[in-house]
């Protein structure tokens, strides 16, 4: 019989301390045990200290190879890039003088044309790449110019040449001055003493090195990323809280397929005697060192007295189940990003009508937070093109009625999946006035103006061509659809009258 253990105080101790530990906390999840072995008894970190310059650089170099190879990655980077931006996001002016509005959208325009460094973008295809380098990179942003155009930056090219950006050597000879701005500079981000940041430290990346690095002051650049609490510094890459399930999801295929391939490549193998003076002869013909290692689909291989081949068992092969599983998995990484996986695998056509348009508002609510974000970049691109044209004296205004700094952005609407029940609504909300001729033109990729224009065009070749071919409405060219009307027919008779 084993003796009780004696309660000594060192044993008093410990279950004092466990009690004491236990009622402390009012929450199950502060709680850290055997079963939830992945929490971490651990400081609050700010963002910088959590995700430093290394670990995001590796975070970036990963999901840039996912970007070139992974179909998941491709998709919803691809998601991104045309659902939010379409057709572009266009401004509309509202400085209050409609002269004026139609001058500033048509530099605009010819602005857009070429409004980056190298001349071969639009803006279109600018407003592209600012809307997916929150997925990659985590941050990036623009680089104003002297000479009018922008430059994009990715979030790898912000940084300092020390790790983390707040590692100041001992024994560099530098001024006090310049410490105590390398102590004020978070991640290539120069920040005031309020933490507003100051300047961004921009270079060149070569063979992974930031090299040729530049201070850029923060009124010539406009900085881009996505926040996930108020102090936070530097953007994190928005596919990094699901690059392992990415990266899971993708060896779970890679062995799926190697196993339905090997189940799928019998051969028969054929054992004789006497045969190896014949078969040491035909591999040394080939190849002196040739051994029966590799079996290819449909083969007979011969082998040595004394040889002999289990086959491999094809039960299970392929997996019923791993369809729904890495569609399971799927839905956990487009969940993350508010993408559904309908949309990620193009199956939307797969489920009930109701069903498809609950996921479109579900999917709609998310291009709107994604567009809704780029707005105030664009504002701030206007803002500065539009300075820039009244100093060269090309914009002239009064400042006590108009406002040319005034812009309102139309991004491309959603589209139903019941295309006659859109029309009829389209037009309803029109004669209401809760949608204008913009909010609905937006949704075929164009506005207001280009519509009007087209029309007012077609009826002026309508009218001619009625002219030269002796017919008698013009009208009768568009097609004439039978019309009703309701009304008091004695109101209609006092009108005629």
């Amino acid at each position: 019989m084993i003796a009780p253990k004696k309660k000594n105080l060192w044993n008093r101790a410990k279950k004092a301390t466990r009690i004491l530990f236990n009622q402390a906390h009012g929450y199950d999840a502060a709680v850290n045990s055997r079963r939830r072995a992945r929490r971490q008894d651990t400081q609050v970190r700010a963002e910088h200290h959590a995700l430093n310059a290394t670990d995001r650089q590796r975070i970036i170099a990963t999901l840039l190879d996912f970007r070139r190879n992974d179909p998941i990655v491709a998709s919803i980077c691809r998601l991104r890039e045309t659902d939010v931006i379409g057709g572009g996001i266009f401004p509309q002016a509202q400085s209050g003088n409609e002269e004026l509005d139609r001058k500033l959208e048509k530099k605009w325009e010819v602005f857009s044309r070429s409004p980056e460094i190298t001349q071969t973008m639009t803006m279109r295809d600018m407003q592209r790449q600012l809307a997916s380098l929150p997925l990659i990179f985590g941050d990036g942003g623009m680089i104003l110019l002297k000479t009018g155009r922008v430059q994009l930056i990715e979030g790898d090219r912000i940084g300092t040449e020390d790790d983390d950006g707040s590692v100041i050597r001992k024994n560099s000879n530098i001024s006090e001055e310049e410490k105590a701005r390398r102590k004020r500079t978070i991640g290539g981000v120069e920040l005031s003493k309020q933490n507003r940041p100051i300047a961004y430290h921009i270079g060149t990346r070569e063979n992974g090195v930031l090299e040729y690095i530049k201070r850029i002051p923060a009124k010539d650049f406009i900085f881009h990323k996505k926040r996930i609490r108020p102090s936070q510094v530097r953007g994190v890459p928005e596919l990094a809280t699901v690059t392992d399930s990415i990266q899971d999801l993708t060896e779970f295929d890679e062995i799926e397929m190697l196993s339905a391939k090997v189940a799928a490549s019998l051969s028969a193998v054929v054992k004789r005697e006497s045969a190896l003076d014949f078969e040491l002869a035909q591999r040394s013909e080939n190849d002196p060192e040739e051994r029966l290692e590799t079996f290819e689909p449909g083969t007979f291989q011969y082998l040595e007295p004394g040889e002999d081949v289990s086959v491999i068992g094809t039960s299970g092969r392929p997996n019923v189940d791993a369809i729904d599983y890495c569609v399971y998995r799927m839905r956990k990484i487009g969940a993350a990003l508010g993408i559904p996986v309908e949309f990620l695998l193009m199956t939307i056509g797969k489920t009930s009508f109701s069903a498809s348009q609950g996921m479109i508002l579900l999917y709609q609510q998310t291009i709107e937070s994604e567009q809704n974000d780029l707005k105030p970049i664009l504002s701030r691109l206007w803002r500065w093109k539009v300075a820039r044209w009244i100093a060269e004296g090309e914009i002239e205004f009064d400042p006590k009625a108009e406002d040319p700094f005034n812009v309102r952005w139309q991004p491309p609407s959603f589209r139903w999946v019941n295309r006659a029940a859109q029309v009829k609504a389209d037009a309803q909300y029109l004669a209401m006035g809760a949608q204008s001729l913009d909010d609905i033109a937006a949704t075929f990729g164009t506005d207001a103006a280009t519509v009007l224009e087209r029309k007012a065009k077609n009826i002026t070749t309508a009218k001619r061509l009625a002219e030269e071919y002796g017919i008698p409405d013009w009208r009768d060219l568009f097609n004439p659809m039978q019309t009703t009307a309701q009304g008091n027919i004695v109101e209609i008779m006092d009108r005629d009258e």
